[in-house]
């Protein structure tokens, strides 16, 4: 009577011994993964590069004067703001230039005089028609060269300048009391709202650069937002100080950016720009096939072959034959094979 209870014993334990071949299914090895939805996004190819804010060219003037003189009083300091009408400083003439103008003035007179004497000759025929045509040429030289020191303002004591436009002082050269000789420029204005970035590239980088190309410009030390900028010029010489090549770059709404002439600031030109499915870069794998990631479908992977593109910091863009309902592993894909069991580590 006890030798069925004894089989029955004996299979029990035979089953608790080999556990494993109660089911397939479990049998098959599977892979703990991280998997991550397949997004399309817009991604950037960059490129930084460092420079400094300068005047936009057409933006700047010199002031100067065409005759020497003194810096009789200066109204403003290098950097300031100044408003339309502002007095900037005032100039006084050289006494040799003064001199100079009175001596001008002094020969028209004699000359204007010297002519009433031999048009009054000529009546009376006591003068010659050669000596009545010098003494009209004698005046007109003698216009000339006056009308010639008031342009240059010889005839002036002194005169004040008023900006011409809103802007900043971007460059004194000059301080009050100094002397100056005619031509030499005292002091550089530039308008208010015209500046523009000069950076350096690589040389190597030049050919992937178009004028028009969108550049992102912020300053090096400050947090203030990037100002949305274009590229304007690409210089064709490598400068010699920095071993770069120079690219002028059009700043635009500058008006709350706290840019300044002389600011150091870094861009960022955005090279190529397009729509594509992007992934971490972790999911995307290499063999001697070519680029690859997995795909996650029924709890199995799916290989799929990918071309890789355009990288923006932790992300590629990705085009293959890529289902976009599948989610895409991004972690533990190493070790995968097609077809592989998968456990999912998804929080």
């Amino acid at each position: 009577m006890m030798a069925p209870v004894k089989i029955l014993f004996t299979l029990l334990s035979i089953g608790m011994m080999f556990p494993a071949m109660a089911s397939p299914e479990n049998a098959a090895p599977s892979v703990l993964i991280k998997s991550e939805p397949l997004r399309k996004l817009s991604v950037a190819e960059t490129l930084a590069a460092y420079g400094s804010v300068t005047p936009s060219t057409g933006a700047v003037i010199n002031i100067s004067f065409p005759r020497a003189g003194q810096v009789a009083r200066l109204f403003i300091v290098a950097g300031q703001r100044v408003r339309r009408g502002q007095a900037l400083l005032d100039f006084a003439t050289d006494p040799n230039a003064a001199a100079l103008y009175h001596q001008a003035e002094t020969t028209e007179i004699f000359a204007r005089g010297e002519l009433k004497r031999v048009e009054d000759l000529a009546v009376h025929q006591l003068a010659t028609q050669s000596q009545l045509a010098a003494a009209r040429k004698a005046l007109q030289d003698a216009q000339a060269n006056l009308a010639a020191q008031k342009h240059i303002g010889a005839g002036m004591t002194t005169q004040r300048i008023n900006a011409s436009f809103d802007g900043v002082v971007s460059q004194l050269s000059m301080q009050q009391g100094d002397r100056v000789p005619s031509g030499i420029p005292i002091l550089q204005l530039s308008k208010a709202g015209k500046l523009r970035a000069t950076l350096g590239v690589e040389p190597e980088d030049i050919v992937r650069l178009q004028v028009g190309m969108p550049v992102q410009i912020a300053s090096v030390f400050g947090n203030q937002p990037a100002v949305a900028s274009l590229l304007l010029q690409i210089h064709g010489v490598i400068n010699p100080l920095t071993r770069l090549v120079d690219v002028d770059v059009e700043l635009q709404d500058i008006t709350t950016s706290g840019l300044l002439p002389g600011m150091q600031v870094r861009g960022v030109i955005t090279l190529d720009s397009r729509e594509s499915w992007v992934v971490p870069r972790s999911a995307v794998l290499r063999d001697e096939q070519g680029s690859f990631l997995f795909q996650a479908r029924n709890g199995h992977a799916v290989r799929v072959p990918v071309t890789a593109g355009l990288e923006s910091g932790n992300s590629v863009a990705v085009s293959g034959a890529l289902d976009n309902s599948l989610k895409v592993i991004v972690l533990g894909n190493y070790e995968l094979q097609d077809g592989m069991l998968l456990r999912e580590n998804n929080p």
